[in-house]
Protein backbone atom coordinates (compact mmCIF):
# COMPACT_ATOMS: atom_id res chain seq x y z
CA UNK A 1 0.00 0.00 0.00
CA UNK A 2 1.71 3.12 -1.21
CA UNK A 3 0.74 6.59 -0.01
CA UNK A 4 1.62 9.64 -2.07
CA UNK A 5 2.65 12.96 -0.60
CA UNK A 6 2.78 16.47 -1.98
CA UNK A 7 4.92 19.47 -1.08
CA UNK A 8 3.37 21.17 1.92
CA UNK A 9 1.77 18.03 3.40
CA UNK A 10 2.22 17.84 7.17
CA UNK A 11 2.58 14.60 9.12
CA UNK A 12 0.49 13.95 12.25
CA UNK A 13 1.78 15.60 15.40
CA UNK A 14 3.70 13.67 18.02
CA UNK A 15 3.13 15.02 21.53
CA UNK A 16 5.69 14.23 24.20
CA UNK A 17 6.10 15.35 27.80
CA UNK A 18 9.77 15.32 28.77
CA UNK A 19 10.29 14.83 32.50
CA UNK A 20 13.40 15.01 34.69
CA UNK A 21 13.06 11.26 35.33
CA UNK A 22 13.11 10.54 31.60
CA UNK A 23 16.23 12.69 31.19
CA UNK A 24 17.94 10.80 34.01
CA UNK A 25 17.09 7.49 32.36
CA UNK A 26 18.13 8.74 28.91
CA UNK A 27 21.47 9.84 30.35
CA UNK A 28 21.95 6.36 31.80
CA UNK A 29 21.15 4.40 28.64
CA UNK A 30 23.23 6.70 26.42
CA UNK A 31 26.16 6.79 28.85
CA UNK A 32 25.93 10.58 29.02
CA UNK A 33 27.30 11.64 32.42
CA UNK A 34 26.83 15.40 31.96
CA UNK A 35 24.98 16.55 35.07
CA UNK A 36 23.01 19.32 33.31
CA UNK A 37 20.69 16.54 32.08
CA UNK A 38 19.75 15.11 35.49
CA UNK A 39 20.92 17.37 38.35
CA UNK A 40 18.76 20.51 38.53
CA UNK A 41 20.92 22.29 41.11
CA UNK A 42 24.10 21.70 39.13
CA UNK A 43 22.38 22.74 35.88
CA UNK A 44 21.35 26.04 37.50
CA UNK A 45 24.92 26.57 38.75
CA UNK A 46 26.02 26.20 35.11
CA UNK A 47 23.56 28.93 34.05
CA UNK A 48 20.65 26.78 32.88
CA UNK A 49 17.02 27.21 33.92
CA UNK A 50 16.78 23.53 34.94
CA UNK A 51 17.68 20.10 33.59
CA UNK A 52 18.35 20.42 29.86
CA UNK A 53 16.94 18.04 27.28
CA UNK A 54 19.55 16.09 25.33
CA UNK A 55 20.00 17.15 21.73
CA UNK A 56 19.86 13.52 20.62
CA UNK A 57 16.61 12.93 22.50
CA UNK A 58 15.03 15.86 20.71
CA UNK A 59 16.25 14.54 17.35
CA UNK A 60 14.96 11.04 18.19
CA UNK A 61 11.52 12.45 18.99
CA UNK A 62 11.46 14.37 15.71
CA UNK A 63 12.42 11.21 13.82
CA UNK A 64 9.83 9.19 15.71
CA UNK A 65 7.24 11.60 14.36
CA UNK A 66 8.49 10.86 10.84
CA UNK A 67 8.70 7.07 11.15
CA UNK A 68 5.29 6.80 12.83
CA UNK A 69 3.71 9.31 10.45
CA UNK A 70 4.99 7.70 7.27
CA UNK A 71 4.77 4.04 8.20
CA UNK A 72 6.88 1.00 7.31
CA UNK A 73 7.04 1.62 3.56
CA UNK A 74 9.49 4.49 4.15
CA UNK A 75 13.01 4.50 5.56
CA UNK A 76 15.22 7.31 6.84
CA UNK A 77 18.16 7.88 4.49
CA UNK A 78 19.71 11.01 5.99
CA UNK A 79 19.01 13.47 8.79
CA UNK A 80 20.52 16.83 9.72
CA UNK A 81 19.55 19.04 12.62
CA UNK A 82 20.78 21.75 14.91
CA UNK A 83 19.62 23.18 18.18
CA UNK A 84 19.14 26.90 18.36
CA UNK A 85 18.26 27.09 22.04
CA UNK A 86 18.07 24.75 25.01
CA UNK A 87 14.83 23.59 26.54
CA UNK A 88 14.24 22.35 30.07
CA UNK A 89 12.15 19.62 31.68
CA UNK A 90 9.41 19.27 32.52
CA UNK A 91 8.07 20.42 29.18
CA UNK A 92 5.38 19.48 26.69
CA UNK A 93 6.78 19.32 23.16
CA UNK A 94 5.06 18.72 19.85
CA UNK A 95 6.87 17.37 16.81
CA UNK A 96 5.79 17.23 13.22
CA UNK A 97 7.30 17.26 9.75
CA UNK A 98 6.37 19.12 6.57
CA UNK A 99 7.12 17.79 3.08
CA UNK A 100 9.57 20.14 1.33
CA UNK A 101 10.43 18.18 -1.82
CA UNK A 102 9.11 15.05 -3.51
CA UNK A 103 11.10 12.93 -5.98
CA UNK A 104 10.46 9.56 -7.61
CA UNK A 105 12.37 7.58 -4.98
CA UNK A 106 11.73 9.68 -1.88
CA UNK A 107 11.20 13.05 -0.30
CA UNK A 108 12.71 15.59 2.05
CA UNK A 109 10.83 16.80 5.11
CA UNK A 110 11.38 19.75 7.41
CA UNK A 111 11.47 18.68 11.08
CA UNK A 112 9.47 20.93 13.39
CA UNK A 113 9.63 21.13 17.19
CA UNK A 114 6.90 23.26 18.72
CA UNK A 115 7.86 24.67 22.09
CA UNK A 116 5.50 26.22 24.63
CA UNK A 117 7.23 29.59 24.11
CA UNK A 118 6.58 29.41 20.33
CA UNK A 119 10.29 30.05 19.78
CA UNK A 120 12.30 28.01 17.30
CA UNK A 121 14.73 25.94 19.31
CA UNK A 122 15.28 23.06 16.88
CA UNK A 123 15.56 22.92 13.11
CA UNK A 124 16.26 20.02 10.84
CA UNK A 125 15.56 18.06 7.69
CA UNK A 126 15.21 14.38 6.95
CA UNK A 127 15.47 12.57 3.64
CA UNK A 128 13.32 9.46 3.37
CA UNK A 129 13.16 6.87 0.62
CA UNK A 130 10.73 4.11 -0.21
CA UNK A 131 11.78 0.70 1.08
CA UNK A 132 13.07 -1.88 -1.40
CA UNK A 133 9.72 -3.70 -1.26
CA UNK A 134 7.87 -0.50 -2.19
CA UNK A 135 10.26 0.30 -5.05
CA UNK A 136 9.85 -3.17 -6.58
Amino acid sequence: MSTTFEVGDVLPRLRHTATPLQLFRYSAVTWNPHRIHFDARYAREEGHAGVALHSHLRAALALRCVTEGLGPEWQVANVAYRLRRPIYAPVELVYTARVRTVEDDGMTLELIEEQPSSEVGFEGTVRVTKTAAERA
